[in-house]
Order: structure tokens, then sequence, then C-alpha cells
């Protein structure tokens, strides 16, 4: 499996990002345990693009 380079920028989004999720868990009182493999793919992909326009 080939994945390609990210950028420095793109990895502190993806970091940040995370730290969003859990954010968004803890606000919600819930623990990542608690969401599919899905759902917490869609929270990451908001909270990504979300950080990326701020940037």
């Amino acid at each position: 499996m080939h994945t390609p380079q990210l950028s420095t920028k793109e990895i502190d989004n993806a970091i940040a990002a995370l730290g969003e999720c859990y954010r968004r868990l803890n606000a919600a009182e819930m623990t990542a345990k608690e969401l599919s493999q899905d759902g917490f793919a869609l929270m990451f992909k908001s909270a990504y693009e979300d950080l990326s326009k701020r940037h």
C-alpha cells in the first residue's frame, strides 16, 4: 500500500483534528468506543475540514 507523504501543515492539522474529536466526545459525554468507525471517520473529517479552513 502506497500512501502519499503528508506536509507538516497536514500533519499538524490531523493532530489538531484528533484533539478536536476528543473535545467533542467529552462535550457529548461519550467515549470513542461508543462510536462506530464510520462515525469517528465522519467526525474526524468534519474537524479536519474546520481546522483547515481556519489556518
